[in-house]
């Protein structure tokens, strides 16, 4: 199985795309997750959130958070595999989700706009723009390098 371990802001939206169009809720730029679905078609990966907006999320569903997180996503014919454990930081968070997860993982990309440096992950890193425009395509495309590597 190939991860994508996923972050929404600075990943999924940009500063200015929430400050143009937040209106409350989940915010999300389709032209942002369209990227993801890219990706995705390209490796065949499935998504595990890393986001804080995860703690919203469950793969039953039933809050209108997590209602609305699987409507963007569904809107792209994406679905959310997981989510990783909340723990004390998102490395250690994505290194236990890898030790815990029942599936033989082929390869793994984390997306990011915070940098993350642990020796596991350093390898399986894309660090986005910061918020200033959220993941791009030469991002998306190293993605897929790095997940059918």
């Amino acid at each position: 199985m190939k991860v994508i371990f996923l972050d929404f802001d600075g990943v999924l939206n940009s500063r200015n795309f929430v400050r143009d169009n937040f209106s409350g809720g989940v915010i999300i730029d389709p032209s942002r997750l369209e990227l993801i679905k890219f990706i995705v078609d390209k490796t065949n990966a499935k998504i595990v959130l890393t986001t804080s907006w995860r703690e919203h999320w469950e793969k039953e569903g039933g809050n209108i958070i997590c209602e609305e997180i699987n409507n963007f996503f569904a809107d792209f014919d994406l679905e959310i595999f997981d989510k990783t454990p909340d723990l004390e930081d998102r490395e250690s968070e994505i290194e236990a989700w890898l030790v815990q997860c029942d599936e033989d993982i082929e390869s793994f990309v984390v997306l990011d706009d915070m940098f993350l440096s642990s020796d596991l992950l350093k390898d399986h890193f894309v660090l986005t723009s910061n918020l200033r425009n959220g993941i791009d395509e030469d991002d998306a495309l190293k993605a897929i390098e790095i997940l059918n590597r």
